[in-house]
This record gives structure tokens, sequence and C-alpha cells, in this order.
């Protein structure tokens, strides 16, 4: 029904006009035969309103492409539309979403694949990006350096999270008054002048290394150590598993009780039970025997359906965790394009798991 539609926003009759476009065949050659892409350009330079739904369906249709009015042609499809009756392109633009477009690709201008992840999962927990106004240069350290300090806990300790920060910006202080002064002791000869400065950015290193431990300390990014709370500990890695509903991390006993030697066991535990009873010249015994095999399969049965239904419950939340971290991210303001890139790595992440 859509593909109908879609044809219906072409008038063919149209598409046989022939004046001469010397214009948009220009833009077209620019654009290397990219039909959207001059329309594109061509709607911006004339302030036409611009339809990617319009375009997209007048790049699929050979005809469209082979004749010689094409920018014609999309102003009559246009203006044949009610829905972009009285609308310009730059009556399309929202001035806060071209700016922020702008800004984004500014913040990821000189950011690797790497650097990218580690920014992404810097806004994951902060919500922000808190160095979207850094000098460039600095910005993949930055992202690396804070990236690895935060941790889940954060999303709703601010007042760590804000101290990860500053020990970030801390640190990049510090590495730029360092190499500030390797720079100064490479020159050779050590005059007056020089070793005053030198003193004075050794003072001022010393300050902000003094900062960086106290601020550390202070919010326990210090590690010295397990202490008596058991935090790091297996049992204490096991609870945190189970608050936080990992699933992967929770014993599989299903596992354990299909086990070929767990098997092996439990049949000669059976058998040496059953000996026990020495009851073998009886019925009671063959009652007691084929009750023993009964219950067994029985248990057998039922680890099977407890690991179905497991497994069931399993991708139901995992789905549904998706939906609404997708719904949090939103909320958050997080651009369509970043939330696409986190959830599609979740999912990478979840597959690799199993």
């Amino acid at each position: 029904m859509e593909k109908e539609q879609d044809k219906n926003l072409i008038d063919d009759s149209l598409v046989d006009q022939e004046p001469e476009d010397s214009e948009f065949n220009s833009l077209f050659v620019e654009h290397e035969g990219d039909i959207e892409e001059t329309l594109f350009e061509y709607c911006f330079r004339h302030n036409i309103p611009y339809s990617s739904d319009i375009a997209k369906t007048l790049a699929q249709s050979q005809k469209y492409v082979d004749s010689t009015n094409r920018s014609q042609i999309y102003i009559d499809t246009i203006n044949n539309n009610p829905n972009y009756k009285d609308l310009t392109f730059f009556s399309q633009l929202k001035k806060e979403n071209f700016e922020k477009v702008y800004k984004e690709e500014l913040n990821l201008k000189g950011l690797n694949e790497e650097d990218r992840k580690n920014r992404m999962a810097v806004i994951d927990i902060l919500s922000y990006d808190p160095f979207k106004d850094e000098d460039p240069a600095d910005k993949p350290q930055l992202y690396r350096d804070l990236a690895g300090m935060l941790t889940e806990n954060m999303r709703k300790d601010v007042a760590k999270a804000k101290a990860a920060l500053a020990i970030v910006r801390n640190y990049n202080n510090l590495e730029k008054y360092q190499k500030k002064m390797n720079e100064l002791t490479k020159a050779g000869d050590i005059g007056e002048e020089v070793q005053k400065q030198l003193d004075s950015l050794m003072k001022i290193s010393k300050t902000i290394q003094d900062s960086i431990n106290v601020t550390a300390e202070k919010n326990n990014f210090t590690v010295k150590g397990i202490g008596s709370n058991g935090r790091g500990m297996l049992s204490d890695v096991m609870n945190q598993i189970e608050e936080k509903g990992v699933d992967l991390g929770i014993t599989n006993f299903y596992d354990i009780a299909t086990s070929k030697s767990i098997e092996d066991v439990a049949n000669i535990s059976w058998k040496a039970m059953l000996n026990q009873v020495s009851l073998s010249k009886t019925d009671y015994a063959d009652i007691l025997s084929d009750q023993a095999t009964l219950v067994k399969e029985a248990q057998e049965k039922a680890r099977e359906a407890t690991e179905a239904l497991r497994l069931a419950k399993e991708k139901i939340t995992k789905q549904e965790l998706l939906e609404e971290l997708e719904r949090d991210y939103r909320n958050k303001g997080i651009s369509e394009e970043d939330i696409k890139e986190f959830i599609s790595r979740e999912i990478h992440m979840y597959t690799l798991e199993k």
C-alpha cells in the first residue's frame, strides 16, 4: 500500500517536460550522480521545501533520472502536495536542532572509534558530555580516563561522579605542566630565569597532585586493599550480581544437574540406596525400585521444564531491559544515532555472552 502511495507522489506527465536545467545538472555532477544530495542542495539554494520521501522516490525512478528537467519536476511535485503548502527550506529548519547537530559533529571531530566508545560510555553514566567545550587535542585522553573511572553506581552518586570528573581534569592539567617542565629542561643550560619557571611549575604541579590525592582518597578511588566490609570479594560480587538481576552470574543448577559426571554420581547414589534396603526378594523391593525410577524421571523433567522457563524469562527480561534502556536514553536527550549505537552494542555484547 505504501509503495502505491509513493508512486502517486509523482505525476508522470511532469516527467515528459523537457526544459534545460544546467544548474541542476552541474550539482548532479558535483554530487557524483546522487539525486537526493543534489535535490537537497538545490532546495537550499532556492529556499524550496525539501522532502526526503519525494527525493527518494524520484531517485528510484529511472524515467526521472534520465529526464532533463529534474528540478522542475521536483518543484511541481512539491507544489502538488498539500503537506508542503506555504513551507520553505528555511522554515523547515529549527535553529536549536541545527546548532545541536553542528556542535555534535564538532565534538566527534578528531575522535577515533575507541575514543567515541569512551565518549558514549561517559554520556551513558552522566547523561551529558562534560568535555564538549574542551580542547579537541585533550578530548581523547579525557574520555579515556573518565570512562575508566565511572561505574554503574555513579549514575545516582552525583558527588562521586563529580569527583571523578575533577580528578580527570586535574590529571590533564598536571600532564601539561609536566610537559612544559620537560621542554624547559631539554633546553640545556638552566639559567636563573628558567629555574624560577621550573620552581613555579613544580609548585603548581605539587598542588594539583595533592588535590588529586585528597579527592581520590576522600571518594574511595584510592584502593589500599579490601576492607572489613568485604568489598571486592567473591561473596560481594555475587551479591551485586543478584541485586542487579544479572542472570548470567547466577549459578546454573540445570547445567550442574545434567552434567555427565554428576549423572554418574547420582546413579551410583541411587544404586547404593536401593542396595541398603535389602528387600530384593519381596514385592516391596520391586515397588520401591519402580518408584525410585519414577521419581528420578520426574526430577529430570522438572529440571528441563525449569530450564525452559528460565530461558524464556531471560529472553523476555532482556527485551524489556533494552526497551527500558532505549526510553531512558531518549528521556535524557541523547541523539537517536547514539541511542541506536548504544542499543546495538548491548545486543552485540549479549550475543557474545550467549
